[in-house]
């Protein structure tokens, strides 16, 4: 281990250029002189500081709120929980830097805090790429849940446990033999017939004709054909997005979900060297993105974050309702007419918007990124889900949707926001900061009724849209619970604990239930993994643990699934330990 004491800024170039997490110790890092590699920082580009009157960082929450209770009312539902001025100061200010080059640096995230020994642990896995995935996939979400059964000895004896048994697992396992990796013709026709048979309502506007996607099979065995890596992302993660929809059993389901991630990662250099600011390459940046964290690799998944921001800024996404447009005076429509043309147009550039705020609100929380959408960078109304150019029923589930995770990522931006300013040291006030969100989350939960709303899904896409708001509701709680201060720090929130359970039952139910539905690890990652964290915890530190046989149950059904699901899948078995 390196022996300097001075820390860098940044990371050094060949960290950097592997994407491998930095000690930044100067002269050498740990990594470099472990490999006895050259060690070289480079520094740090300075950052433009941007022209322009600054918007009230303040106001512009406060003016998005005040549009949020005109839908409510709109829709006919309780005017959003009561915030005052004082509980809205600034959102984080990190940004993009070089917003003119396409290949931006991203904002530097934050070093996982993980329990003292633990970092020590997963050093001991000889291979990076399991190092870097434990830590951004999996260990995240411990900042999330800090107790101090996280320095128990016996929760401390279980984590060195399945340590071992990732890096036994590495020593061990078998050289499987290479195969060509393709997607018979007839199956990817029919993946992206499924795909468009679910997309009745349009949000991001897919740039590519359904039937140009269908022959893009037969153009790929033609040697003189040549397709824009674009297309070709658009093509494969349209193929996921049919396998994610598709309820009918599929042999190998997860082999196929392998290849499609294959297929996506070794055209991303390409894509990303390429990259222009079209709506065909903001929509495979979106797609990608959600494929990569199918697939656990935060950091392309995050790349693509960023390419989506800055594409959907440069197509005017971030400035809808900045100025008054020409055809303004047409939008108005009057009471009973349709919209027109033009307006649901701009609605659904709201929509998009406000898709990729809550994205990136998700993984701010979720794996401690930095934001990339920064205060006073976006002009943008909250759209009106009744404007949206179709008269399709199950479009409603979308719409519930869209308003209620609306609702939860303000609450969850505020949050965020109080926990960058260091929270508040008095513990009266804090907890009461902590009650008031708690009230709005749970407000949430009665205005909508998830778990009723879960009953009255009639396919698998509403299924996803109900469980989103299910599951991101309770995982907010357990966060909340977490972070109210207790005088017995070694027992865990009685509500914390029971969230996590209901949560982990009505996952359990649910997906033993689906035996063809395809959920994969996102799920996992987005919404189950604190739940699980809290039950294990508990299990294993609290001596008068209530319902253990039943808790018991639900930790090893959720390892069995996980199993399940990425046995073909050999890059993610890290995590299934």
């Amino acid at each position: 281990m390196s022996t300097g004491r001075a820390l860098a800024t940044i990371s050094c170039g060949r960290c950097q250029s592997k994407k491998i997490r930095c000690n930044r110790v100067t002269p050498r890092c740990d990594k470099c002189e472990a490999t006895g590699a050259e060690c070289a920082y480079l520094p740090r580009k300075p950052r433009t500081k941007k022209q322009g009157t600054e918007i009230s960082e303040k106001g512009v929450l406060l003016e998005v709120l005040k549009r949020l209770r005109c839908l409510e009312e709109h829709c006919g539902l309780d005017t959003f929980a009561g915030t005052q001025d004082n509980e809205l100061d600034s959102m984080s200010t990190s940004s993009v830097e070089s917003e003119n080059t396409r290949n931006a640096t991203l904002p530097e995230t934050p070093t996982t805090i993980l329990p003292p020994g633990i970092r020590d642990i997963i050093s001991r896995i000889k291979d990076e790429g399991s190092q870097s995935m434990l830590l951004s996939c999996v260990f995240c979400h411990l900042q999330q849940i800090q107790s101090c059964f996280l320095e128990n000895e016996q929760c401390f004896g279980a984590i060195t446990s399945a340590m071992s048994d990732i890096q036994f697992m590495q020593d061990t396992q078998p050289t499987e033999p290479s195969e060509e990796l393709s997607i018979p013709k007839d199956l990817a026709q029919q993946l992206i017939d499924y795909y468009f048979s679910f997309s009745h309502y349009e949000g991001f506007k897919m740039p590519l004709e359904k039937s140009f996607l269908r022959s893009i099979p037969d153009l790929l065995e033609i040697p003189h054909v040549q397709l824009d890596s674009t297309s070709q992302i658009i093509y494969y993660t349209i193929l996921f997005q049919g396998i994610v929809t598709k309820q009918e059993a599929l042999p190998r389901r997860g082999a196929l979900v392998h290849i499609i991630y294959q297929k996506c990662v070794s055209l991303s250099e390409d894509w990303l060297k390429n990259i222009k600011d079209t709506p065909a390459d903001l929509f495979a940046a979106l797609t990608l993105m959600s494929l990569s964290l199918e697939c656990c690799n935060i950091d392309l998944s995050w790349k693509a974050l960023a390419q989506t921001c800055r594409i959907s800024k440069a197509l005017g996404l971030f400035s809808v309702d900045e100025a008054p447009s020409e055809g303004d005076n047409e939008l108005s429509t009057e009471p009973g007419s349709l919209p027109s043309q033009a307006e649901i147009e701009r609605n659904r550039k709201r929509f998009e918007f406000w898709h990729i705020l809550r994205t990136d609100c998700l993984f701010r929380m979720c794996y401690g990124k930095p934001t990339l959408i920064p205060a006073g960078s976006w002009k943008v109304n909250f759209p009106d889900p009744t404007i949206n150019g179709i008269n399709h029923e199950p479009s409603r589930f979308i719409q519930i949707h869209f308003i209620a995770s609306m609702r939860l990522t303000l609450i969850v931006m505020k949050y965020l926001d109080w926990v960058d300013r260091g929270k508040d040291p008095d513990p009266v006030s804090h907890d009461a900061t902590i009650d008031s969100f708690i009230d709005e989350v749970q407000l949430i939960l009665s205005d909508w009724d998830a778990e009723g709303l879960l009953q009255m899904t009639t396919n698998h896409v509403d299924v996803w849209f109900c469980v989103d708001v299910l599951f991101s509701t309770y995982k907010m709680l357990i966060v909340l619970y977490q972070s109210k201060k207790c005088n017995q720090s070694h027992i865990l929130p009685s509500q914390a604990v029971e969230i996590s359970r209901k949560s982990v039952k009505i996952f359990h139910s649910l997906l033993a239930s689906s035996a063809h539905a395809f959920w994969g690890v996102s799920l996992l990652l987005f919404h189950q993994f604190i739940p699980f964290f809290i039950l294990c915890l508990d299990i294993i530190g609290n001596p008068d643990h209530a319902n253990l046989e039943e808790d018991l149950v639900s930790i090893g059904w959720i390892s069995d699934y996980t199993e399940m699901v990425i046995k073909e899948r050999v890059e993610l078995k890290p995590v299934m330990r």
